[in-house]
């Protein structure tokens, strides 16, 4: 398994429609495209709590966002089978794949 930070988490939230939102961002990923981005998200995150407990989540879907300032922000759906309350605002999303990172 190999992991990499994305994102600290800025934002939880829930929605009626697609559940659990995490948002959040990171300024190495300002210079990347979109799609590059989309592609290290993959299928699967894990989020590490400030307390270093790890979770395993999939990836409902992912969205990308220029701020005026020209920062991305990261947000990415887990779903409606997950409560918001499961993740902590400060933890830290990583990618997560057993595939090795290029």
């Amino acid at each position: 398994m190999e992991t990499k930070m994305l994102f600290g988490v800025g934002l939880v939230f829930d929605t009626p429609e697609y559940g659990t939102i995490v948002m959040g961002a990171n300024e190495e990923l300002d210079d990347l495209l979109p799609s590059t981005i989309q592609d290290m998200i993959g299928e699967q995150v894990m989020i590490k709590s400030v307390d270093g407990e790890e979770r395993v989540y999939n990836v409902v879907s992912s969205q990308i966002n220029h701020s005026i300032a020209g920062k991305k922000n990261v947000g990415i759906c887990l779903g409606k089978g997950i409560s918001p309350d499961e993740i902590v605002a400060d933890s830290i999303v990583y990618y997560y794949s057993s595939e090795p990172i290029d």
